[in-house]
């Protein structure tokens, strides 16, 4: 069994020397660029006794920010955040030292140093992120935990936390009514009750538990809590409290009497906020109009030709303080229009103020109704936000709960960006394959002609074959491939048990008979798979994305299928550079789903470079 805990060690030990250095290197450079000589570092006067006072200094600040704490490393900007403090703190101590001492330093020498130091550390910690995420992903500074409570909530937690790079792999269920042993969905088992938390956690090396309460009565949660805080042995316990049901944002702690007590902060904006969000809200709308003026003024132009004027519908909505205003759309029919282009003529209601481009969904008078007092009376409704169009009323009033009290400018900003990122991934995308199946096309022509010949001579024609293969969205689609078998490929197939046997538990047969000599070859250096560049350049697949499959294959897929259908299929993927055929039938869906999840130009981009890599290696391919 792996010992995470000492990964952990020498990872903070590798922080403690990279940050060394990093500041090492920053009052060498500001130094340098400062004075252009090594005064400070190396000169000779009292700027050296400084720099080495300093060092245990900003080490102390660096604790004392929780730099070197497992919580804070490797994800989100709280360690980033922490780099910021320590280093000012940093600066102020040295103001404070070189004032109260009289010794001559330059103000310009501190400012830079104080700046280099911020910048070089958060760059050389950005580079140990990535090498532990790499580590990660090889089930290293990973920590075992287990999951107590069973129900459908804390089933998807498991599943999430399980994913590949999560730092957490969860290694069993703790339930009191579901029996020891019980298999449970995502290949979960129930390793006993919660009453042996601690024993199981001794027993298994665990690191983390997490609570579900809802999956649990009060009695046993409560207890659950006592033991965790007196004798967790160093066990780390996390209660997920669930989204829907307790919404932290928002939340101050205080004491009356010495009792403590929760705030809920009220749904509403304060002055201040909502003066920027309303300058930010017209500043953007006016932006997008002027930017976005050739989509209405192509709209207007096809309606124009259909025989009438700019037809734009208004939808009776509830407003802030549960005015009515009518939200402005284009009412059309073109075969261009997209949501988008639809949701435009919302920009005046921004600029008229009766409407924000982030905030709660915009709902009618009736619904308004059976809100209540939701923030609906509070905040005007957003062009877009944090909600989703399926979403039932309950779980859509959270959201928009949600959204008001953990509001910030920054919130706005992400919300634009996601949504903008939306819009944009799959164009970006579909570019990325038209230039590079055009430019593949261009430089493997002579390389594909020759290995087309080389089929021909082999085994005769057809030299090409078509597999029918499941399209995005549903429907089939024909996938060109160099013919690699025999003829009666088929037939070998359907004669042989054994061959059927592995097939449908791996789908794949190791030393097939039915591959020709050239096809090997072929297949070895994935040339069979050229052709499907013009699947490519006719929409119908991607450069990257899941393995294509066929209609026979999709119920393998169980619950995932509903991802593949989201998709093209790809010439590559996560698959294809996970090992190639070496990966077993399970680990190809999973890595398929896990792509569909994490899909981004960033990730397809890595992909195809690694595909080089595997293709001239032959790695994995027979």
């Amino acid at each position: 069994m792996h010992d995470s805990r000492r990964d952990w060690r020498a990872l903070t030990l590798a922080l403690a020397v990279s940050d060394l250095v990093a500041v090492l290197l920053a009052f060498w450079l500001a130094a340098a660029l400062v004075w252009r000589s090594g005064v400070g570092i190396n000169g000779g006067n009292d700027t050296d006794w400084l720099v080495l006072l300093m060092l245990p200094v900003l080490g102390a600040l660096f604790l004392v920010q929780g730099l070197y704490e497992p919580a804070n490393l490797l994800v989100g900007a709280r360690e980033f955040a922490g780099v910021f403090r320590a280093c000012a703190y940093g600066l102020l101590a040295i103001t404070i030292v070189t004032f109260v001492l009289r010794w001559p330093l330059s103000r310009a020498w501190t400012v830079v140093s104080w700046a280099l130091m911020t910048t070089i550390v958060i760059a050389a910690r950005l580079g140990i992120r990535r090498i532990a995420a790499a580590a990660r992903l090889r089930g290293r500074l990973t920590a075992r935990a287990v999951v107590v409570g069973v129900d459908e909530d804390s089933l998807a937690l498991a599943e999430q936390v399980n994913q590949p790079g999560s730092g957490m792999r969860v290694v069993g269920i703790l339930d009191d009514y579901v029996a020891t042993g019980t298999e449970l969905p995502g290949g979960l088992r129930v390793i006993g009750s919660s009453a042996s938390l601690l024993q199981t956690a001794s027993r298994l090396q665990l690191h983390d538990a997490i609570i579900a309460p809802r999956a649990l009565p009060w009695e046993t949660l409560r207890e659950l809590m006592l033991t965790s805080a007196t004798r967790s042995n160093g066990l780390r316990v996390h209660l997920s409290a669930g989204f829907y049901d307790l919404l932290t944002a928002g939340v101050q702690f205080a004491e009356r009497n010495h009792v403590p007590l929760l705030t809920l902060r009220k749904a509403r904006l304060s002055p201040v906020e909502r003066a920027v969000k309303a300058a930010l809200d017209r500043g953007l709308a006016a932006v997008l109009l002027v930017v976005l003026a050739p989509m209405v003024a192509a709209m207007a132009l096809w309606q124009w030709r259909q025989g009438g004027g700019l037809r734009i519908d208004r939808e009776r909505v509830v407003g802030q303080n549960r005015i009515e205003f009518g939200l402005m759309r284009f009412r059309t029919s073109a075969p261009f229009a997209s949501d988008l282009l639809r949701k435009l003529p919302g920009l005046l209601n921004v600029l008229r103020g009766d409407l924000s481009l982030v905030g709660p969904q915009p709902i009618s008078s009736a619904d308004a109704a059976l809100a209540g007092a939701m923030p609906l009376s509070t905040i005007q409704p957003g062009l877009t936000g944090s909600w989703r169009q399926a979403a039932d009323p309950a779980e859509q009033a959270t959201l928009d709960l949600y959204y008001v009290r953990s509001y910030s400018v920054w919130l706005d900003i992400a919300v634009l960006y996601e949504r903008a990122m939306v819009r944009l991934r799959p164009a970006a995308k579909r570019l990325l394959d038209l230039v590079g199946a055009s430019l593949l096309i261009l430089l493997s022509s002579p390389i594909v002609a020759l290995c087309l010949v080389a089929v021909w001579i082999d085994s005769g024609r057809p030299v090409i074959y078509r597999r029918r293969v499941i399209r995005r969205g549903g429907g089939t689609f024909d996938a060109f491939k160099i013919r690699t078998m025999v003829h009666d490929a088929d037939r070998i197939l359907s004669q042989d048990e054994t061959m059927q046997r592995q097939f449908r538990e791996s789908n794949k047969i190791v030393a097939d008979p039915r591959i020709t000599r050239v096809g090997r070859w072929l297949r070895k250096l994935s040339l069979d798979e050229f052709p499907q560049l013009v699947n490519v350049l006719r929409g119908e697949m991607s450069l990257v994305g899941p393995r294509m499959i066929t209609e026979a294959e999709l119920p393998d897929w169980g619950a995932a299928g509903r991802l593949l259908l989201s998709v093209r299929p790809g010439l590559t993927g996560l698959w294809q550079v996970s090992g190639r055929q070496l990966v077993s039938k399970a680990e190809r869906i999973r890595l398929d789903a896990e792509y569909v999840r994490r899909m981004s130009l960033r990730l397809d981009l890595t992909i195809l470079a690694r595909t080089l890599f595997v293709v001239v290696s032959g790695h994995g391919a027979y």
